[in-house]
């Protein structure tokens, strides 16, 4: 994934706030413990939200644990045991791993991705394919609808948007099961179009150097970062904010049984400080810690 989902900390309780952490720990031990330790390099916030939407929406209660971790094992954190939600959110991961760097080796090339793919993703994405065979089937489906975009040089941000947010909104309709809320759905949709559109206006300086395609560049003449913000400001900020309304609408309608600090913050607070980090930075957004 990205990496643009996160809470807001200033304005984040300091009991959701530990056990935020505990889930992106928990996270990262799962992927250690059920795949291989190089391929915790993997975890993210954005399947950190993930993984306590799972929890929250299912109502199953989090075991947290105390243990040491491999970056620093002389202090014990509090991480969440694996678990069925955790399994889920490890191979959905996995399947988005993969296909995010096939979609950049198709794009970028690189033998350096291709060794990454082929020696530490490749026999993990087999397993969560087997796992979850559906669910990597919408994956590959968004992504192959992704490039058909990018080969139209489509200039519509919303059509260009839609193969990752019906992806999103499919592959949760498919983990969840019984537990499937449409609201959810319609919430996931957007937070794809969010995550898409963040990903395009963070890479803008980045596509224009190397002539690729972005849905934020068609029909404009790039010349820097900080005018490109000012010349589309109205733009960004609206394909930005409307995909929160609609997250925000959508979130309004789904029931948690659990966690609602968490995820609450993360929708209400995290992504529209996310949203005015994006308008306005000068550079590309760096991966934050948590």
């Amino acid at each position: 994934m990205f990496g643009y989902v996160l809470p807001d900390k200033p304005n984040m309780f300091v009991k959701d706030f530990t056990l935020y952490r505990a889930f992106y720990c928990g996270l990262c031990k799962t992927i250690g413990k059920k795949c291989s330790q190089a391929m915790r390099f993997t975890t993210n916030y954005d399947m950190t939200f993930f993984a306590a939407l799972l929890h929250a929406v299912r109502g199953e209660q989090a075991t947290i644990k105390n243990e040491v971790c491999i970056l620093n094992p002389f202090k014990k954190k509090s991480v969440v045991a694996v678990d069925r939600s955790m399994i889920d959110a490890m191979n959905f991961n996995t399947i988005l791993g993969h296909w995010k760097l096939v979609d950049d080796i198709e794009d970028k090339g690189g033998v350096l991705r291709k060794i990454l793919d082929s020696v530490m993703i490749k026999r993990h994405y087999r397993k969560a394919c087997k796992a979850m065979p559906e669910v990597a089937a919408a994956v590959e489906k968004g992504y192959r609808g992704l490039a058909e975009r990018e080969r139209e040089k489509c200039a519509s941000l919303d059509l260009a948007a839609h193969p990752f947010a019906q992806m999103m909104k499919e592959c949760t309709r498919l983990i969840l099961a019984d537990d499937y809320q449409d609201a959810i759905g319609d919430m996931m949709y957007c937070i794809g179009k969010w995550v898409y559109f963040a990903d395009a206006i963070d890479d803008v300086e980045e596509d224009a150097k190397k002539d690729e395609y972005n849905c934020m560049l068609v029909g404009y003449d790039f010349k820097d970062r900080e005018t490109f913000i000012s010349d589309r400001k109205d733009m960004i900020t609206f394909a930005l904010e409307d995909s929160c309304r609609g997250i925000n609408e959508a979130f309004d309608r789904v029931t948690l049984k659990a966690f609602e600090g968490v995820i609450t913050n993360i929708i209400w607070y995290g992504l529209r400080e996310k949203t005015a980090e994006l308008l306005r930075r000068t550079t590309k957004c760096k991966r934050t810690r948590i």
